[in-house]
């Protein structure tokens, strides 16, 4: 399948070509945060996988073991709020360096009882993969989500881990393109 590499705001990740890149205008979307879905499209119809990326400028330097502590908090608080309805459960967890800054690779698995996570209208469990890292340089948090079936987590692992680990960020490209008046990251959004 072929592959093209979206950057922007010096966020970077390689795709297939095939997928679907959407924005909202209601979120915010600037070098300092910004969030992007790029979504599996068959046949003009959304399938099982999603693939959102997200970032955010820290107002101080950011301590990734702490950051991934306190979203394991947040995975129990929901569940408990939700009356044990919702599960949430990390199934894997393993430390990854990106660019020379420390990341996380988490595997998740929720069932949710509610229409956001629902890709088939009635309740399911949805796989997660993510990439979370904090970039020293732009101090920013930069966080690669995949969701996905657990039967397309099955057939497709490799391919949705190679994904994934193709984030980064590309500062250097981005100075190149305005050095030679092309400014890679303006994208308008309708």
């Amino acid at each position: 399948m072929n592959h093209i590499r979206m950057n922007v705001y010096g966020v970077s990740i390689e795709h297939p070509v095939d997928w679907q890149i959407y924005i909202n205008s209601q979120n915010r979307f600037s070098f300092n945060e910004g969030l992007i879905k790029i979504d599996k499209v068959d046949g003009g119809k959304k399938n099982q996988i999603s693939l959102s990326i997200r970032w955010a400028k820290m107002k101080k330097d950011i301590n990734l073991e702490d950051y991934i502590e306190e979203l394991e908090k947040q995975f129990r608080k929901k569940e408990k709020k939700s009356r044990h309805k919702d599960s949430y459960k990390i199934m894997d967890k393993k430390r990854w360096m990106i660019d020379g800054n420390e990341a996380y690779f988490l595997h998740n698995q929720f069932q949710a009882n509610h229409n956001v996570y629902r890709f088939l209208g009635k309740e399911e469990l949805v796989e997660t993969l993510q990439i979370v890292y904090y970039s020293k340089e732009t101090k920013r948090m930069i966080i690669g989500t995949l969701l996905t079936t657990p039967e397309e987590l099955r057939n497709r692992k490799s391919e949705l881990m190679n994904i994934l680990s193709s984030l980064k960020e590309d500062i250097q490209s981005d100075i190149e393109h305005l050095k030679k008046g092309q400014d890679s990251s303006q994208i308008k959004v309708i």
